[in-house]
């Protein structure tokens, strides 16, 4: 039954694609650069640089289970692709291939353009038989799996892109703020290793301040002391020359004093020869 299941499921695609490709315009191409085909709400401001913006795009690619196939920092460019089963439909996948366009309009304003398409791929399976006489199916002899794009097309639903947008928004608002809690603490960090330098300088200022003044006070007792003895020596040296002046004069005082006892002790004896 699954087996007869698939192949009508594969019949019927494949006539609907035969209608389609009948009875439409083949010229539709045409259209491709026409302003009423044209992607809407696909597009997204940022008051951001492009380097930020293009790092978050990237982030927010890989946390929606997108693989990055490219990316150009230089042009601005991220092409992504997904792989993504159907959640009805064990036999149905798809693959959406998704491009990023991130360019500048500021230095601190970007502007975000996406583009996405899809394929809905088909997956059967079908058990090969040994038959008789190439009829008749007797003997299983293996499993034959195919994949089959049945559609596919640009991704034009709005809700998708805003969806995007608003995720790639919120990513980087929450950057915005991780890089100014960073920014506040290297700032108190920088902060405290400046008090913390101060109260050092401080400290030793405080420290030469005191050292310098226990100089200054011992040189000020050493100039006092110095002064004293240099009083002193000169006190005792005027002592010792007024000593050696009084000495000088009792000395000739004494030999003064001695030839006037001679002279007096001659003229007596003179005297006593005359009588």
């Amino acid at each position: 039954m699954k087996v007869a299941s698939t192949f009508l499921k594969v019949f019927l695609f494949i006539g609907i694609i035969m209608l389609t490709g009948c009875s439409g315009n083949q010229q539709g191409y045409h259209k491709a650069f026409d302003s009423q085909n044209s992607l809407v709400h696909n597009q997204c401001l940022f008051s951001q640089s492009p380097d930020n913006i293009f790092k978050v795009t990237k982030q927010v690619f890989v946390k929606r289970g997108f693989t990055i196939e490219s990316a150009d920092a230089k042009s601005g460019i991220i092409k992504a692709v997904r792989n993504m089963a159907d959640n009805e439909d064990s036999e149905i996948s798809y693959n959406i291939h998704a491009s990023a366009d991130i360019s500048d309009i500021t230095s601190e304003e970007t502007k975000l353009s996406l583009a996405a398409s899809q394929q809905t791929i088909l997956h059967r399976s079908s058990i090969t038989w040994w038959k008789l006489l190439w009829i008749l199916p007797l003997i299983p002899t293996g499993t034959e799996y195919q994949t089959l794009v049945i559609k596919e097309g640009n991704i034009t639903d709005p809700v998708i892109y805003n969806d995007f947008c608003n995720a790639v928004q919120v990513a980087a608002t929450q950057q915005d703020l991780a890089i100014k809690a960073a920014a506040v603490k290297a700032a108190e960090k920088a902060a405290a290793q400046a008090k913390v330098e101060a109260e050092k300088a401080a400290a030793k200022a405080k420290a030469d301040s005191e050292k310098a003044e226990a100089a200054a006070k011992a040189a000020f007792k050493k100039a006092e002391a110095d002064k004293a003895a240099a009083k002193a020596k000169a006190d005792s040296e005027k002592a010792e020359a007024a000593a050696k002046v009084a000495l000088e004069k009792a000395e000739a005082d004494k030999i003064a004093d001695a030839e006037k006892l001679k002279a007096a002790k001659e003229a007596i004896e003179k005297e006593m020869k005359t009588l």
